[in-house]
């Protein structure tokens, strides 16, 4: 194969790319907006992204499509220019939607992993049997152990782990709700051990 062959390859895998960019990220960002708008009575929504709990992947995409579109501005080609903003706006709208599904979400009825599967990855409170706490540099990291029923993980045998990364801005309030649903269940009242009551 020449190299104006294997040219000719590089730029048709790239416009079928530029075109699937351009049309799947904004539908991407539309489900995912509706499948969190369908989720009501939100306590607090918890940013869960690697990047101080926003997307990463999205963030260092579009960094790149800007420095991309700036290099084409300097140059002076229209089409390059044209791409480039595609491609950012793609990048925003990828952005978008993976800030809305990577939300964890705290309800009433307790922790929803998945917007996008809302059945299968509820942790209700009363499944949760354990937890503790980690403290990081910019978020916390709290490991949920719950019994297997409610989320389906062929990897559980009887008991599970989740964690849950709360940015530092979020801690506070995420512990009042902690505190107010899962404590009550961990205290341990002298009375009720004296009398075999207690059962944890």
């Amino acid at each position: 194969m020449s190299m104006t062959e294997l040219m000719g390859v590089v730029m048709t895998i790239e416009s079928y790319f530029f075109y699937a960019a351009v049309i799947t990220m904004p539908v991407f960002a539309v489900i995912s907006i509706i499948n969190r708008l369908r989720v009501k009575n939100v306590q607090l929504a918890i940013r869960h992204g690697l990047l101080l709990g926003y997307p990463l992947l999205p963030t260092i995409y579009g960094f790149v499509q800007m420095l991309c579109l700036i290099i084409a501005l300097a140059i002076g080609e229209e089409e390059p220019v044209i791409k480039f903003a595609f491609y950012l706006t793609a990048s925003a709208f990828w952005f978008i939607g993976a800030a809305a599904s990577e939300q964890r979400l705290i309800l009433e009825e307790g922790i929803l992993f998945s917007i996008n599967s809302q059945k299968k990855s509820l942790l209700r409170w009363e499944r949760i049997h354990d937890y503790f706490s980690k403290p990081r540099k910019n978020h916390t990291e709290y490991h949920f152990f719950y019994e297997d029923g409610d989320m389906k993980n062929k990897k559980c045998s009887r008991r599970c782990k989740v964690i849950l990364r709360v940015q530092n801005p979020q801690k506070q309030k995420f512990e009042a709700i902690i505190k107010e649903k899962l404590d009550p269940k961990f205290e341990v009242d002298p009375v009720k051990i004296f009398r075999g009551e207690f059962k944890p």
